[in-house]
């Protein structure tokens, strides 16, 4: 055990061993020698106190499920269980951690949910704010707006002789009634801070809309292209028509043009990235500034900078798709970047006492958490936060210490 143990840390394990060593651990009388081995562990990697089992249930309470659906996918050689700290060695104790867990009975592999911790549940009792969720704004072609949130299930409204449904929470579906539309006409789907939204495009494309996002497209797609524009993020399935391209306008800087095929476009003012994700079939990545074009293949990530330049990189495919498969994933994120994506997130105001820390975190939790519970894992960091209303003041320890 004590072998496996050491090569699980050090990210070696095959999954078939973790399995082994998973088996071990769930043997109560294996309880002592895992403790050993833990403490052993903490005395190399701590320089101060250690963890107490409260402490390893508060981290664990933000990543339960993330790596449960990592092992359930077989994705267990790649060291799960990492939390967002700063330094890299606690995520060998976080995965240490898991395990001290599993055996006194906290994390099982079985449907479980999270341990919630004093802490955790009192530490914003007042003002503590929800997740985002399924919100949007539809905007009709007349400019008027239905609040996708309130509105029933069941037929919205038709127009351009497309009828607009609602077909259960968080997913908006366009069907085309004529052949050939009289006239085109253009909706807005826009999602707030704190918002997610799903949608079927009259062509049958599939469109997730990430917070603070938005797009615009004709209710019914005519000529000889299929054309939309997004701003923000959004993941697109896009239904194969030869004859018709589906192109993509991104913030009037740059348009992608695919006939079918999965990609994620990242846009958002606040952070200065423009990216496009390729997950399947090819796109045409084009520069409306400079006329540049390159193609991209499933993979690969094109991104787009300041001067209208595109550059190529291998993509990182688990971190790009996180946020629509319900997760943060902060792996090389500094202070601002996790920042940012919070406040999208939790339609909060991030405000800094002092300059920026800079830290550099990583590690995958779940986005389900109320803003308290992800406060708590983040403040095992050197960070420290005050809620004040939904303005979310970001400080370092050392100086949140001082009188």
């Amino acid at each position: 055990m004590h072998e496996l143990f050491k090569k699980y840390l050090e990210n070696k394990c095959s999954p078939e061993e973790l399995k082994l060593l998973l088996k071990e651990f769930d043997v109560e009388d294996n309880e002592e020698s895992l403790r050993t081995l833990i403490t052993q562990e903490l005395e190399v990697e701590q320089e101060t106190s250690s963890f107490t089992t409260e402490e390893l249930q508060d981290v664990l309470a933000g990543t339960f499920n993330a790596i449960k659906t990592k092992l359930d996918s077989e994705k267990i050689n790649v060291v799960a269980p990492v939390v967002p700290f700063t330094k890299r060695n606690w995520f060998r104790l976080a995965a240490a951690a898991v395990f001290v867990l599993a055996v006194i009975g906290a994390y099982l592999l079985v449907n479980q949910t999270p341990v919630e911790t004093p802490e955790a549940n009192n530490r914003h009792i007042t003002n503590d704010i929800l997740p985002g969720g399924n919100k949007a704004v539809l905007t009709l072609s007349d400019r008027s707006d239905i609040n996708l949130e309130s509105v029933s299930n069941g037929t919205i409204i038709t127009e351009g002789g497309t009828k607009i449904s609602k077909l259960n929470d968080g997913q908006l579906v366009y069907n085309t009634l004529e052949e050939k539309p009289t006239q085109v006409l253009y909706n807005t789907v826009k999602t707030p801070r704190g918002g997610q939204y799903q949608l079927i495009l009259p062509d049958g494309s599939k469109v997730w809309l990430n917070s603070a996002s938005s797009i615009r497209f004709p209710v019914s797609f005519t000529g000889d292209t299929r054309k939309v524009e997004i701003s923000g993020e959004a993941y697109f399935e896009v239904a194969k028509n030869p004859s018709m391209p589906f192109k993509v306008n991104i913030d009037g800087k740059k348009e992608i043009e695919v006939l079918g095929t999965h990609f994620n476009i990242h846009s958002y003012g606040d952070d200065g990235t423009l990216k496009t994700t390729l997950l399947e079939g090819s796109v045409k990545v084009t520069s409306l500034k400079t006329g540049e074009s390159k193609l991209i293949t499933p993979g690969q990530q094109a991104q787009l900078n300041a001067n209208g330049q595109i550059a190529i990189n291998k993509a990182d495919i688990d971190k790009v798709m996180a946020w629509k498969n319900g997760y943060f994933n902060f792996d090389g994120a500094d202070t601002r970047i996790v920042m940012q994506v919070i406040s999208r997130w939790y339609d909060v105001d991030v405000v800094y006492e002092g300059p920026i820390p800079q830290r550099e975190f990583g590690g995958e939790i779940e986005k389900n958490l109320k803003l308290s519970q992800l406060l708590t894992i983040l403040e095992k960091s050197d960070l420290k936060f005050r809620l004040e209303g939904r303005k979310l003041v970001v400080l370092r320890k050392k100086m949140a210490q001082l009188p």
